[in-house]
C-alpha cells in the first residue's frame, strides 16, 4: 500500500462494525469523563450513560461524620468538588470529617457547566436514580468495617431499592469476606479482584463475577483465567480506557466491560451523524482488518497496531465529547495492507 494514509473525516458513518451483543458495559462511577461533561458520581452521570447505552454502572460509598451512607471515591473531596460558590479547595476535606448537613451545604461536584455542577448524592438517592434508568449498580464499599455493620448498612439500602440479588457488591475482597464469612450472606451477589487475591479464594464465595484486570495480566494468562472463569460457571469483568486493553477484552470471553472513556458497543442508542461533525456528546467506532503495522488516530486516542504474520481485526470505540473527532490510520510501510474499515459516528 503506497505512502496510503487515511483521512476519514469526510466519510459517512458506515454500518456493520462486529460487535459482542452478549456483553454489558459498566459506566465506572457513571458517564463523567474526567468530570468534565458531568460530576463523578452524579446522578446526571448516570443519565448520561443510560444515553451511551450502558447496562451497568459502578459506583463508590464512603461514610460522613455523622454515619451518613454518601457516593464518593476519594475519602477527600479535593479531587472531585469545589466549594458551593464555585471555588477550589485549598486544604484537604476529609469526607469523614464532615456532617452530611455540610456536606451538602458547602460542596458541589466538579464538572464544565456550572448549570451540572450538583451536589453528591445520598446512596439511597444514587440507587434510586439507577433504579429509574434501569442500570445494574456494582456498588463498592471503600471502609474496611471488621464488624460488617457498615456493609449490613449498604445491603439493607440497596435490598430496599432494588430487591434482593439484584445489584452486585464489588470491594477489594476483604469486604467480600467479611460479607460472606461473618454476615454469612451467601445470597448477595459480589465481585472479587482477581490480582489482589487469588483464583481459589474468589470462587470460593460462591455467586459472584471474578474481575480478571487488563493491565496486571499479561494477554496469554489474561485468556487463560477468562476461559477458566467461563469454564467454572462465573461471570467476568474487566475494564479499558485505552485500545491496548480493549483489545485484549475483545478477543476473550468477557462478560462485563468497565469503562471510564470508551462507549458501550452499538446497539441503536443515539443518533447516527456525518462522521467528523463536531459532538456534544458521542461516541466514534471504528474497526479494520491489518496485516502489518500502523499507527491510528481516532478521537483523543492514539495507539499503534501490529499484527505481521496474519489478518488481525481491529475495534475500538470512544466517547466523545465537546469535540470534532478525527480518524486516522496511517500505515507504517509499504508492506502493510489495511481493508474492511468502517466507521460510524454517534451523538447520544
Amino acid at each position: 500500500m503506497n505512502k496510503v494514509i487515511f483521512y476519514l473525516l469526510v466519510l459517512l458513518s458506515a454500518i456493520g462494525i462486529q460487535t459482542h451483543a452478549e456483553r454489558k458495559f459498566i459506566a465506572h462511577r457513571g458517564v463523567d469523563l474526567k468530570h468534565t461533561i458531568a460530576g463523578e458520581n452524579s446522578l446526571e452521570a448516570i443519565r448520561l450513560a443510560k444515553r451511551a447505552g450502558f447496562q451497568a454502572i459502578e459506583t463508590d460509598v464512603r461514610m460522613t461524620s455523622d454515619d451518613s451512607i454518601v457516593v464518593m471515591h476519594d475519602a477527600t473531596l479535593n479531587r472531585t468538588c469545589l466549594l458551593a460558590d464555585g471555588s477550589e479547595l485549598i486544604d484537604p476535606v476529609e469526607i469523614k470529617n464532615i456532617t452530611w448537613k455540610e456536606l451538602q451545604k458547602n460542596y458541589i461536584l466538579k464538572a464544565d457547566n456550572p448549570a451540572h455542577r450538583s451536589r453528591i448524592p445520598s446512596l439511597r438517592t444514587y440507587l434510586r436514580e439507577c433504579k429509574k434508568e434501569g442500570l445494574l449498580p456494582f456498588i463498592e464499599p471503600k471502609l474496611i468495617d471488621s464488624t460488617g455493620n457498615h456493609y449490613r448498612d449498604i445491603i439493607r439500602i440497596a435490598d430496599d431499592i432494588y430487591g434482593s440479588g439484584n445489584y452486585i457488591i464489588t470491594s477489594n475482597n476483604r469486604a467480600n469476606n467479611i460479607i460472606r464469612y461473618t454476615l454469612k450472606y451467601k445470597e448477595v451477589p459480589i465481585m472479587g479482584i482477581l490480582y489482589q487475591t487469588t483464583y481459589p479464594a474468589i470462587h470460593e464465595l460462591g455467586n459472584c463475577i471474578m474481575a480478571i484486570s487488563a493491565t496486571k495480566f499479561e494477554p496469554e494468562e489474561y485468556d487463560r483465567l477468562h476461559l477458566q472463569a467461563h469454564h467454572d460457571g462465573l461471570l467476568s469483568e474487566s475494564h479499558a480506557d485505552k485500545f491496548k486493553h480493549f483489545d485484549m477484552i475483545n478477543g476473550a470471553p468477557v462478560d462485563y466491560v468497565s469503562t471510564d472513556m470508551l462507549v458501550p458497543d452499538y446497539h441503536g442508542q443515539g443518533k447516527v451523524i456525518k462522521t467528523g461533525s463536531h459532538s456534544d456528546f458521542g461516541g466514534l467506532y471504528v474497526s479494520f482488518d491489518i496485516i502489518g503495522e500502523a499507527e491510528v488516530e481516532m478521537g483523543s486516542q492514539k495507539f499503534k497496531v501490529s499484527s505481521p504474520d496474519k489478518v488481525k481485526k481491529v475495534i475500538h470505540q470512544v466517547a466523545l465529547y465537546n469535540e470534532t473527532p478525527k480518524v486516522d490510520i496511517r500505515p507504517v510501510d509499504k508492506s502493510t495492507r489495511i481493508s474492511g474499515v468502517k466507521i460510524r459516528q454517534v451523538e447520544f
